[in-house]
Order: C-alpha cells, then structure tokens, then sequence
C-alpha cells in the first residue's frame, strides 16, 4: 500500500470524524462525559483521551520518538477544551506527516512495542492504516455510551462524511 492519496483521504475523513464526535460530545451535560461506566475505558472522556494518546504513540513509533504513557486509560489533559484543542492540532499533524512521506517511506517497516509489551513491525502505511481504523472503532465505543444518554448519538462513518463533503460544495472523495 503506497498510496497517499488514499491514506491522505482516510486522514481528511479520520480528521472529519473526530470534530463530528467531539461537538456532540460537546453537548453533553459535562457528568456525562466524565461518568464512569461500564466499558473497558471508563467513560466518553478516557475513551476520547485514548484516541489522542495512541496517535501519540503511534506518531512515535513512526518518527523514532517515545512515549511516556503506562495505560490505556492515562488522562494527561483535564479540560475538555484543552483536549478538543489538542485533538485538532494531533489530526494536523497527521495529515501533514502523510503528506510529507514518499512511496518509499509509507513501505518502511516499523517496528513498535505496545503499551502491554506485546513488540511488532509493520509497514508505515499499515501503521497509519491502524490509526484510523482505531479511531472509527473508539468512536464507535463512544458512539454506544452516548445511548447510555438521552442524546442522540454521533453520525460519523463514511457514506456521512462523503455527504457533508458533497453538500459543503467540497471536491469528492477521489477514486
């Protein structure tokens, strides 16, 4: 998988995605966003930390940096302003770092170590291929204890996207 038009339209989406759920999310009574319920990671606002947090360390398997992180569920930001914030600037950066890489780079293989210790290789495309699957399967989760709410919950998979960019006036996903 070497193309960046493809991984690049996934980030543009995956970006899309994320800025639906967290202005839903933002409606949410703020008890609701922090409640603690019955899901591995605890509640809207960990599940959505997560997503921020494993694009971190992705990034920097990817890049050679580390990371400090020792669980799933670490909470680093306590303002959901700041996170949504922070959100933002992690789905730019990631657009930016696919548009910065070659053919060659996307097939490079890195190798990375999970938070658990489970250690693995995969090539830079899978890797980012990884990141948005990842986060349509955590805002799913999110997307489920919002129906522990009285709101309705985030409409944000593909076919949604391809339409909000069709009636923004927006170019079409490409082929």
């Amino acid at each position: 998988m070497r193309d960046k038009t493809y991984l690049s339209t996934l980030f543009d989406y995956n970006s899309w995605a994320n800025e639906v759920t967290y202005t839903d999310v933002s409606n949410l009574p703020p008890e609701e966003i922090t409640k603690k319920r019955e899901t591995p990671l605890q509640s809207i606002y960990v599940s959505l930390h997560h997503l921020l947090n494993v694009d971190q360390i992705w990034l920097g398997h990817m890049t050679g940096k580390t990371h400090s992180f020792k669980t799933l569920r670490d909470v680093e930001i306590e303002n959901f302003d700041d996170l949504w914030a922070a959100r933002r600037e992690m789905d730019e950066t990631l657009k930016a770092y696919v548009d910065s890489l070659s053919e060659e780079e996307l097939a490079e293989i890195v190798d990375y170590e999970l938070i658990g210790g489970n250690a693995g290789s995969m090539s830079r495309a899978m890797c980012l291929t990884h990141l948005v699957t990842h986060g349509s399967y955590h805002r799913g989760w999110i997307s489920d204890m919002f129906g522990q709410t009285d709101q309705m919950q985030p409409s944000a998979d593909i076919p949604v996207y391809e339409r909000a960019l069709r009636e923004s006036g927006k170019p079409p996903m490409p082929v």
